[in-house]
């Protein structure tokens, strides 16, 4: 079995593959600490699963914490990762649309799966899916519910910042002048994928395109980056935000190929 790992600055993300097939997976918040994360991650594994230590084969960590984890791992390249993984879910996809918890990023793969470019967007937290945590907490709204009631929007609305920190000001005007968590919503939602709109424009989109990262496991965000980008997206599975750590696992022996 091999264990593959994203220590991302929101959550770390657990999978176990064994001959290149997934067989599950577990994540937990990073809270800063990717030891402390890593730990944690690995003991839901076995909690659930029933899996120790002695038998993963080799454990194999990609993303932004990687560098800091003291247990034995080797490290793959987070971009190498999601072209790998892509490949492995959707065999022509030739672009991957990453939206994270700090940044949203656009590749392009040759006809090998080759990384030929890539841009991200990382300016401003309200381009990644950090931003709305914050969102949610100002709306008192939860993300498995999030995509329904961002549906029932009746109108659309503007958002006159993209920094988070006035945003969430913004979004508190919004409500104190009696707009609808709805039409807040869906503003905050269009808001995101614009910047999605903008790398598509630095990065050519070549063919089939898979989107990813924690904002894609949001049915209707999924729904406006297709909308805007006017393209069929194909969701990462088994887990949208889990593609960096199957990346990873198959980069074990140039798996995934």
């Amino acid at each position: 079995m091999i264990l593959g790992c994203d220590v991302g600055t929101g959550y770390t993300k657990a999978v176990v593959m064994e001959d290149d097939k997934y067989l599950f997976g577990a994540h937990v918040p990073t809270n800063a600490d990717p030891n402390g994360a890593m730990q944690r991650v690995l003991c839901a594994i076995e909690e659930a699963h029933g899996v120790n230590a002695g038998d993963i084969k080799k454990i194999v960590i990609t993303g932004w914490g990687a560098g800091s984890v003291v247990m034995p791992h080797e490290e793959a390249p987070i971009m190498k990762s999601l072209a790998r993984a892509s490949l492995w879910d959707l065999s022509t996809c030739r672009n991957v649309l990453c939206m994270g918890a700090q940044q949203t990023a656009m590749l392009a793969l040759n006809g090998k799966g080759m990384v030929v470019s890539y841009r991200l967007n990382d300016k401003c937290a309200s381009g990644a899916g950090a931003f709305l945590e914050i969102i949610f907490q100002a709306l008192e709204c939860e993300n498995e519910n999030s995509a329904e009631i961002a549906r029932a929007a009746d109108k659309k609305i503007t958002m006159s910042t993209q920094c988070a920190v006035f945003a969430e000001s913004e979004v508190v005007s919004l409500v104190n002048d009696g707009e609808s968590v709805s039409n807040i919503l869906d503003a905050i939602f269009r808001s995101l994928v614009s910047g999605a709109r903008t790398l598509s424009k630095r990065v050519k989109i070549l063919g089939d395109v898979v989107i990813c990262g924690g904002l894609a496991n949001n049915d209707r965000i999924v729904e406006l980056a297709e909308e805007t980008l006017e393209v069929k997206l194909h969701v990462f599975r088994p887990r949208a935000d889990y593609i960096a750590a199957v990346g990873a696992a198959l980069s074990v022996n140039g798996g995934g190929k």
